[in-house]
């Protein structure tokens, strides 16, 4: 059998269980409905990336087709030099040039050349350099840059940094792009990690570079000593060495595609294949570069260059070991997305149990309320049905004894006497319920008089003492006199109310201390006894109907719970107040508070004729 304490406990968790269920499910519910969207959003972001790895694979297909016409329509010289241009004009930007001589021996891409003697000294470049940077006569510093571009090409300055690509870079021409690029791709291998990086940011901005010689200086800073040897292998592989066995079509064009690489050549008049190959270098540096374009939001890579990004990625294979991915430009977009959408499903799922805890604790308390209402309706009822019953009874009795002449003549008078006295106590309890019931509906109204509130006092004191003569003596200290505007009937209630209730709960032979106090703007009575006190938590629930101490010495104690409740009605229909002071064990002091007091006149002892050593007269 659970007790009424975990009885109360079980229901508040079924009842807030029951009360959350609503919010978990809604909660539930969004972030299923959040994860789908989520991956509805990385589904779509997937089919846009694969469509654009398609087309940017048939942008690539489309440049090479181009490239492929264009290398069948040009001439070529009869020298390296003549070749490399040609080649340079008609490569898209991912293609690099190439060069077979008659013993399909690699021409171009070219082997790095073995370190050339400074075509004129040191000091002599290193004042060209000085006067480049120092005079401000535009002729000289023109005349000094063509030198150094022509002499210094292989020079140091006081640095150590190689001075052409800085003098160079400066006021780039588009007749000087293709010598510049040429001087990167000879030098890139003898740059610093610092020299890479500065040239890398100038060619990304130097608007007399194109897209192919862009392209080329850029790989050519990637500074990888292999990209020659990459080539050597895909033109030993088997695929390449077919290819070249059965020679070029009848047009004198010969494409095919190895591991690693394409290629696309054209057979010369003197037995030399000029093309363009693509390979991993190359069209790495191109996506580096920017190059192709892509749409705002993403951006390729070189396969092996990034790292894989699940679900979000498109993939295009332009040949066995050259794949290009799309990726997006912000890879945590969706990822931000989903977590603000968390946040805010968080947000709403936080208000929502707020919301229903607010409601729950409302309507617990509206339950609580309901159930305290109905107990003490029950308490009261039995309470009343006692309070009543003792009277009655006793009326009955003594009433049947005089029917039945079973009394004495000579003990008539007492019978009388004590049937007047139940008679008076059962109207009495039956005129307070009357008149809290008349209170609590607002139709009792105070008919207010001039009067004395010492004097009042004073007669409800001893209207108490003559109907409690075992009651220990009161003791009073009045200020006399104590005029307000008041319905004297009312206060004598509210008093005989206070002195009944110390009568009820202080100890026996404790004597109770009624004061009266006169001040500028009010007049207070206090009555106090020294019972057991109050605590602080049940000071303002005594005031309510019905409303009883919890404790051994209550339950012990008859009484409806209506004395207090009918002493703060009646302070409101005066417009005062009525309030405790106690602390457990230190017995209760009630105040009642009347407003429009006059104070006590000037040389009064503040002490009624009646109080004597604070005892009865």
């Amino acid at each position: 059998m659970l007790t009424e304490r975990a009885a109360r406990l079980r229901d508040l968790l079924l009842f807030v269980t029951l009360a959350l269920l609503p919010s978990i499910a809604v909660g539930i519910l969004g972030l299923r409905a959040m994860e789908g969207e989520e991956a509805a959003q990385r589904r779509e972001a997937q089919s846009a990336l694969d469509f654009s790895a398609e087309r940017l694979r048939l942008r690539v297909e489309k440049a090479l087709a181009e490239a492929d016409a264009a290398l069948a329509a040009a001439r070529f010289g009869p020298e390296l030099r003549d070749a490399e241009q040609t080649l340079a004009g008609i490569a898209p930007p991912f293609a690099a040039p190439l060069l077979l001589d008659r013993d399909r021996a690699l021409a171009l891409p070219a082997a790095p050349p073995a370190s050339a003697p400074p075509k004129a000294s040191t000091d002599h470049c290193s004042t060209l350099a000085a006067t480049f940077t120092t005079t401000k006569n535009q002729d000289t510093r023109t005349n000094a840059r063509k030198e150094l571009l022509a002499v210094c090409p292989d020079v140091r300055g006081a640095g150590g940094r190689f001075l052409y690509p800085v003098v160079a870079l400066s006021h780039l021409s588009e007749s000087e792009a293709p010598a510049l690029v040429s001087w990167i791709e000879g030098h890139a291998a003898s740059l610093s990690a610092g020299e890479r990086e500065a040239a890398r940011e100038e060619i990304m901005t130097a608007t007399a570079l194109g897209e192919p010689l862009r392209a080329r200086a850029l790989l050519a800073l990637k500074g990888s000593p292999s990209t020659r040897g990459r080539i050597l292998d895909a033109l030993r592989s088997e695929e390449a060495a077919a290819a070249l066995r059965g020679g070029p079509d009848r047009a004198g064009m010969l494409r095919f595609r190895a591991p690693g690489a394409i290629f696309v050549l054209r057979a010369l008049d003197d037995g030399r294949l000029a093309g363009l190959v693509v390979h991993g270098d190359s069209l790495a540096a191109s996506l580096d570069a920017g190059l192709p374009a892509m749409p705002a939001g993403e951006r390729a890579q070189f396969a092996q260059a990034v790292a894989s990004f699940g679900d979000l990625r498109g993939t295009t294979l332009l040949a066995p070991g050259l794949a290009m991915h799309v990726v997006p430009a912000d890879r945590t977009a969706i990822d931000r997305r989903a977590a603000r959408s968390r946040r805010v499903l968080a947000a709403i799922g936080g208000g929502a149990v707020v919301v229903s805890l607010g409601l729950l604790a409302l309507l617990w308390a509206r339950m609580r309320a309901a159930r305290r209402t109905s107990e003490l309706r029950v308490d009261f009822v039995s309470a009343v049905s006692h309070e009543l019953r003792t009277p009655v009874s006793s009326v009955r009795m003594l009433a049947e004894l005089l029917e039945s002449g079973r009394v004495e003549p000579e003990e008539q008078h007492e019978v009388f006497e004590a049937l007047a006295r139940e008679s008076k106590r059962l109207g009495d309890t039956v005129e307070r319920m009357l008149s809290l019931g008349r209170m609590a509906k607002g139709r009792l109204a105070a008919v207010r008089a001039e009067a004395d509130l010492a004097a009042v006092a004073d007669e409800a004191i001893l209207a108490f003492e003559e109907r409690f003569p075992d009651v220990p003596a009161i003791e009073r200290a009045i200020d006399t006199p104590a005029p307000a505007h008041v319905d004297p009937g009312l206060v004598r209630l509210a008093l005989d109310n206070l002195l009944d209730n110390a009568r009820k709960y202080a100890p026996d032979g404790t004597p109770y201390r009624v004061v009266v106090r006169c001040a500028d703007e009010s007049i207070t009575i206090r009555v106090e006894d020294r019972g057991p006190g109050i605590s602080r938590r049940d000071q303002k629930r005594i005031f309510e109907p019905f409303e009883r101490l919890d404790d051994k010495l209550s339950r012990e104690t008859e009484g409806s719970g209506l004395g207090l409740s009918l002493v703060r009605h009646v302070m409101r229909a005066h417009g005062g107040t009525a309030r405790v002071e106690s602390e457990p064990g230190r017995g209760a002091a009630f105040v009642l508070v009347f407003p429009g007091g006059s104070g006590a006149k000037p040389g009064s002892s503040g002490r009624s004729p009646r109080a004597l050593n604070g005892r009865k007269a």
